[in-house]
């Protein structure tokens, strides 16, 4: 099992709920003998208007769960959304992995970094936050000098998981294989109005219709 509490070292506080205005920003490290997660979540206050988005992103393994959309215990990309606007959005998005070596999962675990680096720096430019409050959620300057290079290792491991039919989406009780570009646009982004993804969306949906 690979260790992952040396990838702590780029955020200055886990499993901590950090506030900053309206949003909240919890970064989860968590590791037993047989599972790991690392996550990003953002939580926006519910102040009982018609906009509220909260979004859960990451990688890891968990324990086997009966009647599950995917095999839980197998490693796997997750992304959890809710969107409510005039019209609510929610869904749970798996990518599971064939390739589970441990090797190549820190490798995914840090190309899992870097995007929750850009998804966060996207979120706070497009909310308009103070800039400052990066560095208190994230060492930017690190994970982009040091990780950076892992990120299309990531993206390449995502699109096989597209292209072998292991892209599964929970919507309700439908249960969605992700096997065609439109329903990748409708599930994960642009049609889905889950703009915050596109550091994910955007090079993995551009790696897609490469291939098509």
């Amino acid at each position: 099992m690979m260790d992952i509490s040396t990838l702590e070292q780029y955020f200055p506080q886990v499993n901590k709920p950090l506030i900053f205005n309206k949003y909240t920003f919890t970064i989860l490290f968590q590791q037993n003998e047989n599972t790991f997660l690392i996550n990003l979540k953002i939580k926006q206050q519910d102040t009982k208007k018609e906009h509220l988005i909260k979004f859960r992103f990451g990688i890891g393994k968990d324990k086997p769960q009966k009647d599950a959309s995917h095999k839980t215990d197998e490693p796997h990309f997750e992304i959890d959304i809710y969107k409510r606007e005039k019209e609510s959005f929610s869904a749970t998005i798996y990518f599971t992995f064939r390739d589970s070596e441990d090797e190549k999962m820190l490798e995914y675990a840090k190309g899992t970094i870097v995007l929750i680096d850009k998804i966060i720096k996207q979120f706070i430019k497009h909310e308009k936050l103070d800039a400052t409050i990066m560095g208190k959620i994230i060492y930017d300057e690190a994970v982009m000098e040091e990780l950076s290079q892992f990120e299309p290792t990531l993206i390449n491991a995502l699109y096989d998981c597209y292209k072998n039919s292991d892209l599964i989406v929970r919507e309700g009780n439908k249960r969605i294989v992700v096997k065609t570009p439109h329903n990748f646009r409708k599930y994960l982004g642009i049609d889905a109005g889950i703009n915050d993804l596109n550091p994910l969306f955007l090079p993995l949906l551009k790696k897609i219709e490469k291939k098509e």
